[in-house]
């Protein structure tokens, strides 16, 4: 199921830091019940090369699936799926999205003869979601979603329930020790404080002396490549900064936060390009209707149209010169346009 395509800087961060088994072992073990980590061998940890989030939802979702040894079991694995949410807001019916899911790869573990005497393997399914919305309301149990007539009808319902992290609410005692899950998390609850202005120098310092500069300087890149598209509180003087204190390579992770800056410049400017495209052809829609009905109009009302800025009043103005019946009641009616 995997396609190739360009991702969301948010997207990249995540895949990056959490394909790391490194980070996907410290992370489950901070953050699961010791029920269940008890049961895994996690040194066994290792991520499977599929996805299961569909085309049209890629744009929300973004997935990870983990096979982990059951302890105690010979050759039985259990599976652990990590279902990130881009959206700003937490979607309650994300639990019929990842029912979806875990059925598709019960099925394709079934196609593929990798059951254990007939058994499915079981599937933990993880959800971290890092808008900044009130989460209280998320639903993780799956029967809250759905509506019950009585309780007669629970024994036909599947039911079931997720894990659901606000990366806003994680604990950053938990993530201290993995300097990437920390500025991970960091970067996540700090774009939109002014005081992330810090956040970049220490960032540089810390991953190089953590990681040397080969590794560090990768991880760099994708943490600013996110923060260019996602806080507003940085400017290209304090990337520029930053990146001076690594002794190679910052000119070219420079070079491509300069080569995004451009991309969203160009993304601008095509979008405003074509509101002033739909401008004029509104503007010249209703000059042209007008002139139908009424000849050749004075140049004063022609320029007092293509005034007027906004396409929802240009509409109006369309729909409403059907009902004139003189030229004078037309240009009324666009001179109050006009005014507002």
């Amino acid at each position: 199921m995997k396609t190739k395509r360009q991702q969301a800087p948010h997207e990249g961060m995540f895949l990056k830091i959490f394909k790391n088994l490194d980070n996907a072992r410290h992370f489950l073990k901070g953050h699961m019940s010791q029920e269940i980590l008890k049961r895994f061998d996690l040194n066994t940890l290792r991520l499977e090369p599929t996805t299961y989030v569909d085309k049209k939802l890629k744009k929300h979702y973004s997935d990870l699936v983990f096979s982990v040894r059951l302890v105690g079991y010979k050759n039985r694995f259990a599976r652990i799926y990590l279902l990130f949410e881009h959206k700003s807001y937490p979607d309650p019916l994300t639990g019929v999205q990842i029912l979806k899911y875990m059925a598709l790869q019960w099925l394709e573990l079934q196609e593929q003869h990798m059951l254990v005497d007939g058994k499915l393997p079981p599937i933990i399914p993880i959800v971290i979601y890092q808008g900044q919305e009130d989460d209280r309301n998320m639903c993780s149990s799956f029967h809250d979603l759905v509506e019950m007539p009585s309780e007669f009808f629970k024994v036909y319902i599947p039911d079931f329930s997720f894990a659901f992290f606000n990366v806003h609410g994680i604990d950053e005692a938990k993530v201290q020790e993995k300097i990437l899950l920390k500025f991970y998390v960091e970067i996540i609850k700090m774009q939109n404080d002014p005081n992330i202005k810090e956040l970049p120098p220490r960032l540089v310092l810390g991953l190089l002396k953590a990681l040397g500069p080969r590794t560090a300087l990768e991880y760099i890149e994708i943490f600013f490549t996110y923060l260019v598209k996602s806080s507003g509180y940085l400017n290209q003087e304090d990337y520029k900064k930053a990146l001076d204190l690594i002794p190679e390579g910052g000119e070219k992770i420079m070079e491509t936060l300069a080569d995004q800056w451009l991309r969203q410049g160009e993304d601008r400017g095509l979008i405003i390009g074509e509101q002033k495209g739909e401008l004029k052809a509104t503007q010249d829609t209703l000059v042209a209707l007008a002139t139908e009905l009424y000849g050749p109009l004075p140049m004063m009302l022609s320029v007092k149209i293509r005034s007027i800025q906004s396409i929802d009043n240009l509409r109006i103005l369309t729909i409403k010169i059907i009902r004139t019946e003189s030229l004078s009641e037309f240009t009324e009616l666009v001179d109050r346009a006009a005014e507002n």
